[in-house]
C-alpha cells in the first residue's frame, strides 16, 4: 500500500490528508486514540519501505492499521491474508487467513490439492509450515504471496 497511499499533509499530530497515487483522490484519516503512541514510535517504513504509511508492528509483533477507524474505502476492501494465492493469470483464487491456518477458495482444483497436500500435514513451526505451504502450491503452478 506504500506505493498507493501517499501523507500529503499533517493537518494536526493525529489527523492527515492522504492521497491515492493510482486515482488523485484524497481523503482525511485520524490516528486511532489507542495507538497513536505506536504511531509516533515505530515507524516501520525504513525496513519495510513499501509499507502503508500507517502501518505499524504492535508489542505482540502483529502488524496493525493505526488509522483503522477512519480508514479509506480502498483498505476496507482488502482482504487481510497470511498467504495469498494466485493463478497463472494473477488472479486471486485462495488464501489463509491472516493468523490462522484456514484455507478458503472457491477453485476446486485448488481445494483438492490443498486437501490432498497440505490440510492433514503436521508441522508445528509457523514459518516451516509456511515454506510447505508455498512450495507445494509453487509446485503446482499457483502463484503465493505471503
Amino acid at each position: 500500500m506504500g506505493e498507493i497511499i501517499e501523507i500529503q499533509d499533517v493537518l494536526d499530530p493525529v489527523t492527515f490528508r492522504i492521497g491515492f497515487s493510482v486515482t488523485g483522490e484524497e481523503r482525511i484519516v485520524s490516528l486511532d486514540f489507542e495507538k497513536r503512541e505506536l504511531f509516533r514510535m515505530h515507524d516501520i517504513r525504513s525496513s519495510r519501505p513499501m509499507a502503508c504509511p500507517f502501518l505499524r508492528e504492535n508489542s505482540n509483533k502483529k502488524f496493525v492499521c493505526s488509522v483503522h477507524a477512519s480508514r479509506p474505502g480502498l483498505c476496507r476492501q482488502y482482504s487481510c491474508y497470511r498467504i495469498l494465492v494466485l493463478d497463472s493469470a494473477g488472479n486471486r483464487i485462495g488464501r489463509v487467513t491472516d493468523a490462522t491456518r484456514y484455507f478458503t477458495t472457491t477453485n476446486d482444483g485448488l481445494r483438492r490439492l490443498w486437501n490432498q497436500k497440505i490440510a492433514g500435514v503436521v508441522i508445528p513451526d509457523e514459518a516451516y509450515w509456511e515454506e510447505y505451504v508455498e512450495q507445494v502450491l509453487s509446485c503446482a503452478g499457483y502463484r503465493i504471496i505471503r
